[in-house]
């Protein structure tokens, strides 16, 4: 197995294993946002599209992504802003790419509850499939979150 691969899995299993469960991220906001302000990470379900992103892309002679901090941290936060506003535009106005300068791509979705038919659903779009495949990517940040009974996802793609 390639080392890179490996190394990967290996990062993704402690991350796993260090953040087993839910995590509760609240914000504050207007009253209408109160009721549904916690929002549980997913971190299993999140490691589990790191992986088959990689499946994709090494089954195609790509390089596998590694996983990022600074884009996880991103993602943490722009799965957050999805729960408010799901746009690839921020609550505040300004562009995705404005949660981290290390983010050069961004695939969001909500609704699908398994990492299975987000990623069937990322790979049958063509610009979601273009951003999971593109040569020139070499990092990755995902997160999942449910909030008010519905699944929310981003991935973050880096240098």
């Amino acid at each position: 197995m390639n080392k890179r691969i490996l190394a990967l899995l290996l990062a993704v299993g402690i991350m796993l294993v260090a953040h087993e469960g839910a995590i509760a991220l609240t914000w504050a906001g207007s009253a209408a946002q109160s009721a549904r302000s916690t929002v549980a990470v997913k971190t299993s379900l999140s490691g589990e599209v790191v992986r088959q992103v990689n499946r994709e892309r090494t089954g195609r002679g790509l390089g596998a992504l590694r996983v990022s901090a600074e884009l996880s941290r991103a993602a943490r936060i722009r799965a957050s802003e999805i729960t408010r506003k799901f746009s690839h535009t921020r609550p505040d106005g300004t562009a995705w790419r404005t949660v981290s300068s290390a983010a050069y791509g961004e695939n969001i979705a909500m609704g699908q509850r398994t990492a299975d038919k987000v990623m069937a659903a990322w790979m049958t779009s063509s610009g979601h499939r273009a951003n999971i495949l593109r040569t020139s990517y070499g990092s990755i940040g995902v997160c999942t979150v449910v909030s008010g009974g519905v699944t929310y996802w981003v991935q973050l793609f880096g240098k």
